[in-house]
């Protein structure tokens, strides 16, 4: 995880706010933070101009960190977690990252960055958004993107190793309608139906079938896809067994 920080984040020392610990813990015995541990995030902030690649990994890492559960088995340790801060003073919330063992090591005491004799962990690692803004602007800066975190891992993956990730992912919304149109094709396949009915059925549902192929690409292709058009197949199927 700790190469995707250089690519995603713009690095400033700050003086850092008083920190609450990441909600998913429970755990109250967790360091708290001190002024000057934390580095900042860029801003996080999406306009309604397409996101640049750098900006969209950033804030795709960011949603899927915020909902990563705290850890402290030696093999999430480098798990990143993202939470919201509120510093002294004020009602808004900065965004506030590190991963589970930079967190242990704070609630060990561990100044050093150690935990257990590995370095690498500590205090020094713990990143913060540059802007505050109110808990409603952060979730819908992150929820303004497309397809409902569900490609978040493997796009950031893909980034991280140099890769172009694609920027037309479908959301659940979308996958739905292909989801749909997907079952009743195969059907009409295998019923060897003539081509017109097929494309009726693609477009049915106001999907295009430049837009439906290009979606059967991106499933073909990426295991995110693939995985969510299963389970909303098998969703579907369900609903109208039990109906």
């Amino acid at each position: 995880m700790l190469k995707l920080l250089p690519i995603m984040l713009l690095l400033y020392c700050v003086t850092g706010a008083a920190i609450e610990p990441p909600p998913e813990t429970g755990n109250q015995d967790d360091a708290a933070i001190e002024e000057g541990d934390v580095l900042e995030l860029d801003r996080l902030t999406v306009t309604g101009e397409k996101l640049t690649l750098r900006k969209e990994t950033r804030l795709r890492l960011v949603r899927h960190a915020m909902n990563e559960p705290r850890s402290s088995k030696k093999e999430d340790r480098d798990k990143l977690l993202c939470w919201m801060e509120v510093p002294v003073g004020t009602h808004f919330h900065h965004v506030t990252c590190a991963r589970n063992g930079d967190l242990d090591a704070l609630r060990l005491g561990g100044k050093s960055g150690q935990i257990g004799g590995s370095a690498g962990y500590g205090r020094h690692k713990i990143w913060r958004s540059l802007k505050a803004e109110s808990a409603v602007g952060i979730r819908n800066i992150l929820d303004g993107m497309s397809d409902d975190g569900y490609f978040d891992k493997e796009f950031v993956a893909i980034a991280s190793n140099g890769g172009e990730p694609p920027r037309d992912v479908p959301d659940i919304d979308e996958l739905k309608v292909f989801a749909s149109a997907w079952v009743e094709v195969d059907r009409l396949t295998r019923e060897d139906k003539p081509e017109e009915q097929v494309i009726a059925a693609i477009t049915a549902d106001g999907m295009t079938l430049q837009r439906y192929n290009r979606i059967a690409v991106l499933a073909q292709s990426y295991q995110s896809i693939r995985t969510k058009i299963t389970e909303i197949v098998m969703e579907q199927q369900d609903s109208l067994s039990s109906s």
